[in-house]
């Protein structure tokens, strides 16, 4: 039935909302026009089939129309004009949602070759983003290893490597970082998020975060304050190296937009 597909599929179409919108609030009532938009349909005829690419590709098309609607001024405006809405859709549901390239040329109702000329062009973008001192909020050695590898061959620096809350909120009150990066759970039983919100309370201006879980579902329910940027673990370093570009790209288009 369709709303088991869209219940399982959910958080899912969430994320790709938000990480095509550039943020929760846009993304999440993108997702919520889609499914309004599929209950009159399926009233109407009740015999329409979907399957996953095609929720994908009925929220691709409602994310587009919001995007179409939005200022030329705004943020997110501003975000896809800089990084074209085709290679940001392309990377999010290939290197995010897993679809293959076939896959995502049906959804995107492109041709293979188009998807693959459009990913080759999405990584040229990414490797001249803006550069940015990343804090890195890990516990585990080998992983804030490979996360400070990836980080730099994206072109950005290491700020610091926390490996607790409080560690992370020490370095920040006199640290200088464009973007945090950071684990849920820590080992000595404090978290990243609440990492996150101490240093939130004594910064003017938000800083981006892309959090790191084994459980990304738990934070792509809808609520109130849910992160925009989340990568699994196991993560692909493809994803990560996708997912940090798009966070500093957004805010540092957001400040531009502040300061004109």
């Amino acid at each position: 039935m369709l709303s088991d597909l869209i219940s399982s599929e959910l958080p899912y179409l969430r994320r790709y909302a938000r990480g095509l919108m550039g943020q929760q609030g846009e993304g999440d009532a993108a997702v919520e026009d889609m499914i309004e938009s599929l209950i009159f349909r399926i009233s109407v005829a009740p015999d329409m089939k979907f399957n996953r690419a095609d929720l994908f590709a009925e929220l691709d098309k409602t994310a587009r129309k919001r995007i179409a609607s939005l200022s030329d001024e705004s943020g997110i405006a501003r975000i896809l004009n800089a990084m074209s809405t085709e290679e940001r859709r392309t990377l999010l549901l290939t290197i995010v949602e897993g679809f293959t390239v076939a896959e995502t040329a049906e959804i995107l109702g492109m041709t293979t070759s188009k998807v693959e000329d459009t990913l080759r062009a999405a990584e040229s973008t990414i490797t001249h983003a803006v550069s940015t001192p990343v804090l890195i909020i890990e516990d585990e050695t080998l992983i804030s290893y490979q996360l400070s590898q990836i980080v730099r061959e994206a072109g950005h620096t290491i700020a610091a490597v926390a490996t607790t809350q409080g560690e992370a909120v020490e370095f920040a009150r006199t640290g200088k970082f464009g973007l945090i990066l950071s684990d849920i759970r820590l080992a000595d039983g404090s978290t990243g998020i609440d990492a996150v919100s101490d240093i939130e309370s004594f910064y003017e201006d938000p800083v981006p975060v892309v959090y790191i879980t084994a459980y990304p579902e738990m934070l792509l329910q809808g609520g109130v304050g849910e992160p925009a940027y989340l990568i699994p673990k196991p993560f692909d370093p493809l994803h990560v190296r996708t997912v940090i570009d798009q966070a500093v790209l957004s805010a540092y288009l957001s400040d531009t937009r502040k300061a004109a």
